[in-house]
């Protein structure tokens, strides 16, 4: 309707302005209208008209002679009867021009029947079982393979979308014919009720839990599977593969394709009622121009431009006469009255759709044919960016820093957290790693105090989830655990005792023969003090501390962890990431102890050998992978996995600081060591320009430094130390803190130091919308809208710091903040201030203009009965999602920003009570996050990274094919995949997680199905991931191809992992891919592109959907693959399929340059093993153009050392690093990039066997003598603009490298090529 009511009066406005012009030429004289239409004629007429001709009129009209230019029309002009419309087109009513047609109201009643039928029966946003059954998918055409996200783009959804009715008629036939048996060659029988079956209308749901959605045929028999209308309910409802909408499940086409067609059918009526207007007015117009007693000046436009005018003019009346005759031919049958318009509208609608359609795909394939237009998905990263980063951090060289042995060891005397600093504290324990079991009970005993109201222990009832994997630091002895439980350390003893029953007689052997040997490492009484001794240095003074129990042993363990760098220094112009040197300490000093002072045999060399030896390097590259593995075998948890920092973004510590700090300071929360080490960690990374980076290798930026200096206030630091000057001036030099970011500026509103109204709306009531609204918080990416869920509470609650006003802190602060008083400061004019050091993502123009209508809407009255009213609805929503949430991930939360959020909006809820049962089940989980190394404590980028690496690094032992030389590392493994795989256990299905997997909830609080995947972190965490479920679960069956493994699991000394928990992982990965062939990484790409025009972070990019991804695509496609060769007959033909779409996915989003971006580490070498290896496993051969292409573009990055190199600039850039790792590598390579180029190249076979040598012998040569490789740059990245530490990648990648290239290229890859030759 506003199509149409714009169209016509576009075409009144036009019409007007000629008539203006003739006015016009009425006011003058007659020789300068002569003169003026002589010209327009000769400028517009010259190509047509004879030049005699021309110079004829034109020295006619400048010698002014009217007879010789204006003559008396005597053209005439033929009678144009009024437009006859057909019949569905004609107006309902006398009036002539009315907008009211029969088609008009049809297309009416049919968008809103489909928006009804959206509105009952959309499923927000999944219920998935993932059948995903190969119709509908395996006949996807009209070029949807094309479109990315299908819909991403406007005129990608005009042109290309028409596949819907393709996808919406299988959809129909699948129903109407029955579902498909897991091989999808047979159908069942209808029974009638199947169409409502697939599209949810029937079956029990509410009640059925992840168990039994997922109950599917092991098809090992090839036997049709009987599903069961529980089943059928969902069978169609795979989302985004069989529809646009993903919150529309399986009705996405069926209720699209209508929506499509009223769209199309209100844009022909508007359409022709612009003809119907202007075939009115261009009759009116040429009656005059051709009637000779028409008045006006109509007359003195010479004859021959008259004639040539009404010629056009008669062109497109015919023209809109025959678009209308098509129409009456088509409906023959003409009638006024009212009943008698239906049928024919009908048709005429069905039949404009058809050819529109056709047309629509004639089109959209010649554009693609041509190159005129070839649309790109949305999960195309796109090309570099034209505004590169030019600033880099800026260090104070030569500065080292250390731990003191106060913080390290001691807990602070003084009884006020405020007065806490550095040099407080007397040594009273140290830190240790509590994982497992171990760090279930020192929470327990640190919160032993919370009684319920019967006064019961409820303590222990408040720690849920499955313990494996969780990783806390404490300054407690380690806590016995239950008589129930069994501690890892016990299955540990017992894998030693029973999975290698001769490993036990060997080391007796061992024994007996070194018995008399003076090794220092026999006996090692002492070693559970060794950590104790490494720190015992007193740095302060910069001289060592006599102390008795500094060993050669504690000396050894110093060195050995400390990856190459002078031990517990830290000095960030060197390398602003830490190499774990306090964690690693203390796992190579455990390993000593529980094996009788001996390292495993293949860096056993290290007991014997002096300070005063020369280096035993590698002669081999699988001597080198051994003793990789050798080493990294040390660092192992009792529960099986790898621990190590994930930290390197400086806004995460600061948002639990600034929480803590309103909810009271206590110190169960943050205690006063954890303060000082806090404090430590925020003083060592400040830049020196006196301000912080957002991570630890970014330049200084408002965002980091203005929550740095916040949070480091708060901690305890005091407004006069030199360094808190130096971040004051920072801040105040760029325009102070209302030139920081926005989710900077809304920790300052919680603590207050800022007036809500210098934040831009974040309106709670969002969540009110029906699920299929176009633009939902529930279609963005997970971590998007769960940050932005408890910052929609907090913001429509205005919580606020209760002591703001009166605490002196604060007063300081808001003073400190700022250039200006801060009572005078006009807070809404500062609500889109932001540093250009910051505004990576600029909010787009549209989205600033929503904000300020949001203002408006926030700030005026006569919005605030409506805003009321509507806010306790939205509030009491986002209450209950957060409640959600915190259950589902037993109160960890999907990451660190939502964790601190929830927690303070618990904390409200409560009444700030601090000792509600939510807000203690939040602080519980703190420790979670914390993680101390030499640079301090941070806050981690979530939980850890516990199963990513660990998949990882069992795939890489596997491939070298180490998994039987190390056993116990092997069974740990496997334990701990078993323990993790998420709501698969008992532990993890006794949990409240576990209700919430229910489709209901499902629904209602936008959650994919999560049993059966793998998580990044722990089970515990809750959320599934598609590549980490595809690195989990190939894991899983790369520990298959261990004899001993599977002999303990068929002995019972192993827990199994069943096949059907395999399946319900291939379930997982089948439901998660995406329309575009691709995975992303929680959940189905729910939204659109246009969302990022809606980003209002200003310092993320890309973080408004969730899209494919080369690195989820490869994972979860490989995974596929390999699950296939063991299980060929599970769900065969919907695995094959998706591998395949999978693979024309990636080949989709290949740059031009042959490489693929990496999303999620630094950078292109990553996103090109992940596209090579991936096109692989899919079956690509590796001579086709694609891989040969990639091998191109790496071998042409490699530098002169037989590295690779890159840093962050590469993410943020999207452009490769021109000098490599230059800063923070060994002349511009890594051992981490020169190891996934080495990957992807030897997965390609490359011919290149020399590079590829050159790149091998690069990675022994870094190699450190105890099979350790140094720490370099960053090596992880998030939303484009941010850095993260991965510390086990320099030792995972590397042995995976060496042990691919070994096993691809052979003994070739050790020989020297002139020795080759001569052989």
């Amino acid at each position: 309707l506003v199509l149409r009511l714009l169209s016509d009066a576009a075409f009144v406005v036009a019409f007007d302005n000629i008539y203006l012009v003739l006015s016009i030429m009425e006011d003058n004289s007659p020789e300068t209208v002569e003169q003026v239409m002589a010209e327009a004629a000769l400028e517009t007429v010259m190509e047509d008209l004879p030049t005699a001709a021309i110079l004829e009129e034109t020295a006619a009209a400048y010698n002014l002679e009217p007879a010789a230019v204006i003559e008396t029309s005597t053209s005439t002009c033929e009678t144009f009867p009024p437009l006859s419309l057909p019949t569905p087109l004609q107006p309902l009513f006398s009036t002539p021009n009315t907008l009211i047609s029969p088609l008009f109201v049809l297309a009416v009643v049919i968008m809103f029947l489909s928006l009804l039928f959206a509105q009952k029966f959309s499923r927000s946003p999944l219920q998935q079982i993932g059948h995903v059954g190969p119709r509908g998918r395996k006949y996807h055409s009209w070029n949807e393979s094309t479109t990315g996200g299908c819909g991403g783009r406007f005129i990608d959804w005009w042109i290309f979308g028409g596949s819907v009715w393709i996808r919406a008629a299988l959809c129909l036939w699948d129903g109407m014919a029955g579902t498909h048996s897991s091989d999808g060659d047979h159908h069942q029988e209808s029974s009638g009720e199947n169409l409502f079956a697939c599209f949810g209308v029937v079956g029990n749901k509410s009640d059925k839990s992840a168990a039994g959605e997922s109950e599917r045929n092991d098809g090992e028999d090839k036997k049709q599977s009987e599903i069961t209308p529980d089943h059928l309910a969902h069978a169609v409802s795979s989302t985004g593969i069989l529809g646009f909408d993903s919150s529309l499940g399986g009705f996405g086409p069926i209720c699209l394709a209508p929506i499509r067609a009223s769209v199309f059918l209100l844009g022909w009526c508007s359409v022709c009622s612009f003809l119907k207007i202007s075939y009115n007015e261009l009759v009116d117009f040429i009656t005059k121009l051709a009637d000779p007693a028409s008045a006006g000046h109509f007359q003195q436009i010479p004859s021959l431009y008259r004639d040539k005018i009404i010629n056009v003019v008669a062109s497109i009346l015919y023209f809109i006469q025959d678009v209308m005759k098509v129409g009456n031919d088509l409906v023959e049958k003409k009638s006024d009255a009212l009943g008698d318009a239906w049928l024919p509208t009908i048709a005429y609608a069905i039949a404009f759709i058809v050819v529109l359609e056709f047309g629509m795909y004639l089109i959209g394939n010649a554009c693609m044919l041509l190159k005129i237009y070839v649309p790109m998905g949305i999960s195309h990263p796109g090309g570099a960016r034209p505004h590169k980063i030019v600033r880099t951090p800026q260090w104070t060289e030569g500065k080292e820093h250390f731990l003191s042995h106060k913080l390290l060891s001691g807990d602070c005397s003084s009884s006020s957290s405020r007065d806490v600093n550095e040099e407080s504290g007397v040594l009273s324990s140290k830190w240790r790693c509590a994982v497992a079991h171990d760090s279930h009970q020192d929470t327990i005993a640190k919160f032993n105090y919370i009684k319920s109201k019967e006064g019961d222990d409820v303590s222990s009832s408040l720690m849920t989830g499955e313990p494996f994997g969780r990783q806390i630091w404490t300054l407690n002895e380690s806590q016995p655990s239950s008589d129930k439980e069994v501690s890892e350390d016990d299955m540990e003893n017992k894998l030693k005792q029973e999975l290698v029953p001769n490993l036990k007689e060997e080391k007796k052997e061992e024994e007996e023969k070194t018995e008399n040997n003076n090794n220092i490492f026999s006996p090692l009484s002492p070693l559970g003090d060794l950590v104790q001794n490494i720190f015992s240095f007193d740095r302060d003074n910069e001289s060592p501390k006599e102390d008795p129990k500094q060993d050669e042993t504690a000396k050894l363990i110093e060195t050995i962890a400390s990856g190459g760098r002078n031990p517990m220094a830290f000095d960030p112009s060197k390398n602003p990431n830490s190499c774990d040197q306090i964690f690693r300490a203390q796992m190579i000093s455990s390993y000593l102890e529980k094996n009788d002072g001996k390292f495993p045999e293949d860096i056993a060399y290290l007991q014997d050998k002096g300070e005063s030896d020369e280096a035993n390097p590698p002669k081999t590259a699988m001597e080198a992978a051994k003793r990789g593995v050798a080493f990294y075998s040390l660092l192992q948890s009792t529960d099986g996995h790898w621990a190590g920092d994930y930290g390197g973004p400086h806004f995460l510590l600061p948002g639990l600081v600034v929480s803590w700090y309103v909810m009271g300071c206590p110190s169960v929360m943050i205690s006063p060591p954890q303060q000082a080490l806090m404090l430590h960690y925020f003083k060592v990374h400040q830049q020196a320009d006196g301000g912080w980076g957002t991570h630890i290798e970014s330049p200084s930026t408002m965002f980091g430094a203005v929550i740095c200096y916040l949070a480091a206030r708060l901690l305890g630091a005091h407004k006069d130390e030199d360094w808190i000057k130096s971040g004051r001036d920072f801040i105040q030099k760029e325009g102070g803190a209302v030139m920081t970011s926005s989710w900077a500026k809304f920790w300052l509103c919680l603590v207050g130091c800022m007036d809500w109204k210098g934040h831009n709306s974040v309106p709670p009531e969002m969540w009110l919308l029906p699920n299929w609204f176009p633009f939902h918080p529930g279609r963005m990416w997970c971590h998007c809208r769960m940050v932005y869920l408890p910052m929609g509470y907090l913001y429509g609650s205005r919580f606020i710091y209760s002591q703001a006003e009166t605490d002196p802190l604060i007063e300081e602060l808001r003073n400190e903040l700022y250039c200006e008083p801060y009572d005078s400061i006009e807070w809404d004019r500062t609500r889109h201030l932001v540093a250009s050091m910051d505004n990576y993502s600029p909010i787009p123009t549209f989205m600033k203009f929503a904000q300020n209508c949001l203002s408006v809407y926030e700030n005026w009255k006569i919005f605030r009965p409506f805003r009321d009213a509507i806010r306790k609805a939205g509030l009491d929503f986002c209450l209950e999602y957060m409640r959600a949430e915190d259950l589902q991930t037993n109160f960890i939360d999907i990451g660190p920003v939502n964790k601190a959020l929830n927690m303070v909006s618990a904390f409200h809820s409560a009444n700030n009570d601090i000792n509600d049962l939510a807000v203690r089940s939040h602080m519980m989980r703190v420790p979670d996050y914390l993680w101390v190394a030499e640079d301090g404590m941070k806050m981690q980028g979530y939980n850890g990274s516990q199963c990513w690496d660990t998949s990882f690094a069992i795939q890489a032992v596997w491939e070298c094919g180490l998994l039987d030389k190390f056993p116990i590392l092997s069974a740990k493994v496997w334990a701990f995949l078993e323990r993790t795989q998420i709501l698969s256990t008992e532990c993890s299905q006794s949990t409240p997680a576990y209700q919430y997997e229910s489709c209901d909830s499902r629904d209602k609080f936008y959650r994919h199905v999560s049993k059966g995947g793998w998580p990044f972190s722990t089970s515990a965490h809750g959320w599934p991931i598609s590549d980490c479920t595809g690195e989990g679960l190939k894991g899983v069956l790369a520990l298959m191809d261990s004899p001993i493994v599977m002999d303990g699991v068929k002995r019972g000394i192993l827990k199994d992992i069943e096949p059907r928990r395999l399946y319900d992982a291939v379930n997982v990965i089948l439901t998660l891919q995406n329309e575009d062939g691709g995975w992303a990484t929680y959940e189905n790409n729910r939204g659109f592109g246009w969302y990022e025009e809606l980003n209002p972070s200003e310092v993320f990019g890309d973080i408004m959907i969730d899209y494919s991804y080369v690195e989820c695509s490869m994972a979860s496609l490989t995974a596929l693959a390999d699950f296939h060769e063991k299980y060929p007959d599970h769900r065969t033909n919907e695995i094959t399929f998706a591998i395949k779409r999978g693979a024309e996915f990636m080949k989709s989003i290949q740059r031009k340059d042959g490489s693929w971006y990496g999303s999620w580490a630094c950078c292109f070498c990553y996103g090109c093993w992940f596209g090579i290896e991936g096109l692989i496993k899919s079956g690509e051969s590796a001579s086709s153009p694609a891989i040969q292409k990639c091998c191109q573009y790496l071998l042409s990055q490699q530098r002169a050392n037989g590295g690779w190199g890159e840093d962050f600039t590469s993410c943020y850039d999207k452009d490769y690093a021109a000098n490599g790792m230059q800063s923070y590598g060994d002349d511009g390579s890594g051992v981490v990039n020169t190891a996934w180029a080495l990957m992807a190249l030897s997965a390609a076979k490359c011919n290149d066997v020399e590079a590829v040598r050159k790149g091998v012998r690069y990675l022994m040569s870094r190699q450190l003598d105890c099979g350790d490789w140094p720490q370099e740059g960053i090596a992880g990245v998030f939303n484009r603009a941010c850095g993260i530490t991965y510390t086990a990648y320099r030792n995972v990648f590397p042995i995976w490298a060496l042990g691919r290239c070994v096993a691809t290229y052979g003994d070739n890859i050790d020989k020297d090529p002139c020795i080759k030759e001569l052989e």
